[in-house]
């Protein structure tokens, strides 16, 4: 009896060992699929050799410390074992290794570690999940691979490409969510959702395998009692962007303004197809980081119709503020959300919050993040920029119309759109809050008011 419950000891070990070092195995897994990310690149040979010997050493080390851990664990497992070999003084051919009753004790040993609740690394995704989503969303060649798979998975329904499409577009808390969600409410539009997370390049080889039915929604962390699940769309196109861009428009502080060529627009267009239902539908889509490519796509695509949202310069900066510091302080509690977002480039606010670059020249911003100063200058930065664009084939709306006229607002978009709206979703909504900017720089005031008054003078009139 002795024997057997120090194997169920030995079992409870081999578990709790485990446990606790998953996150290194998780590294090896990680630094394994690197390298096989680094074998997929179609860079330069140069380039691609000095990826290679990283990603090789990379998993080496992390391979030496996994064997060296499994190394420990079966020592310490058989520790317990050993102690009854010298305590009863048996040879190890004595000692029952292969009856059912050294399975049964072991087997419940190493049971009794996953039985004990653990608090999750996040409020959302287990460790399993975290991992899952590092190891696709942080091989951007392995997502070209897939979404070259789905391509031809894709191809037996014969999704024709589209060049007519609708995205949703301006500074982040212009109320482009909402918009979006009620456009897939009201047309026949297909669209991305937080389901097609994280195989974003492979929507239709994972919803093969991952298409869930029972949908629980719940707020959103924005706290803006916006509330979404598994179903609701998202703005998630712009992995795509920074996979065939190689996040080459990404620095350290700035998000710069690019172009995109013949192959990136093509595959842009093919990736549409994969998302869009049937040949009736139309590709829908939220994207804030549009308005940084948007001048390159336009000259492929005369077609395609784009909104740009825009609101009070005074209510669009305290927004900001406010879900800046919600977002800071979060990320403080969860490192993983910070993560997430850099993978779908949201980077509006939070810790790694980074400024629109639309020239060479920098942009500066003398304020403090926590001022609303600071987001009055982002308001600046991006609507001076939208005012002096070259061609005026977007739709221009302000968020107070879509408040207090939504159906009017929608009415537009679909005349524009040469669609037929269901209307039975729409509900006015109400915005009766006032900012205090005495604490403001009156000259920041003065000019996002002149730009504010210019936007009113271009835009749709309800």
């Amino acid at each position: 009896m002795i024997y057997y419950t120090l194997l169920g000891v030995s079992g409870i070990i081999f578990s709790s060992l485990l446990i606790y070092f998953r996150k290194h195995f998780f590294v090896a897994l990680e630094s394994t699929l690197g390298l096989s990310n680094a074998v997929l690149s179609k860079d330069e040979e140069t380039v691609k050799q000095k990826k290679l010997i990283v990603a090789l050493k990379r998993m080496l080390a992390s391979l030496g410390i996994s064997i060296g851990l499994i190394c420990v664990i079966i020592i310490l497992t058989c520790i317990p074992i050993y102690i009854f070999k010298l305590m009863k003084r048996v040879t190890l051919q004595d000692l029952d290794l292969s009856s059912i009753w050294f399975i049964i004790s072991f087997s419940i040993g190493t049971i009794l570690p996953f039985l004990i609740h653990r608090k999750k690394p996040t409020e959302d995704y287990s460790e399993v999940s975290i991992l899952f989503h590092k190891l696709i969303l942080n091989n951007y060649n392995l997502s070209k691979m897939l979404f070259s798979f789905d391509r031809r998975f894709k191809k037996g329904e014969r999704i024709q490409d589209k060049d007519t499409f609708l995205i949703v577009s301006g500074l982040a808390r212009a109320g482009t969510t909402s918009l979006t969600d009620q456009l897939f409410k009201a047309g026949a539009f297909s669209s991305l959702d937080y389901s097609n997370m994280p195989l974003l390049l492979a929507p239709n080889l994972w919803k093969k395998m991952y298409n869930p039915k029972k949908v629980t929604l719940k707020e959103r962390k924005h706290g803006d009692k916006m509330l979404f699940g598994l179903n609701t769309i998202e703005a998630l196109e712009e992995y795509f962007f920074k996979v065939f861009l190689n996040d080459e428009f990404i620095s350290d502080y700035y998000l710069e303004k690019h172009e995109i060529n013949d192959e990136v627009y093509s595959n842009y267009i093919k990736y549409q197809s994969l998302i869009r239902q049937d040949n009736n539908a139309t590709y829908l889509s939220k994207n804030n980081n549009i308005i940084l490519r948007y001048e390159s796509l336009r000259q492929y695509n005369k077609a395609f119709k784009i909104i740009f949202l825009f609101r009070k310069p005074e209510e669009h900066a305290y927004s900001l503020l406010n879900q800046h510091q919600r977002f800071s302080e979060f990320q403080n509690e969860d490192e993983f959300m910070q993560t997430y977002l850099n993978w779908l480039g949201h980077h509006e606010f939070g810790q790694n919050q980074k400024v629109f670059k639309f020239s060479d020249e920098k942009p500066v911003i003398s304020y403090d993040k926590n001022t609303l100063d600071y987001w009055l200058c982002i308001w600046q930065n991006y609507y001076s920029y939208l005012m002096n664009l070259v061609d005026d084939d977007y739709l221009l709306i302000e968020y107070e119309d879509y408040l207090n006229k939504p159906k009017e607002v929608l009415q537009y978009i679909e005349n524009s759109m040469n669609m037929s709206f269901d209307y039975s979703y729409i509900e006015p909504f109400t915005n009766t809050r006032k900012i205090d900017t005495s604490n403001c720089d009156p000259k920041i005031l003065e000019t996002t008011e002149s730009i504010y008054q210019k936007l009113k003078l271009k835009k749709r009139k309800f």
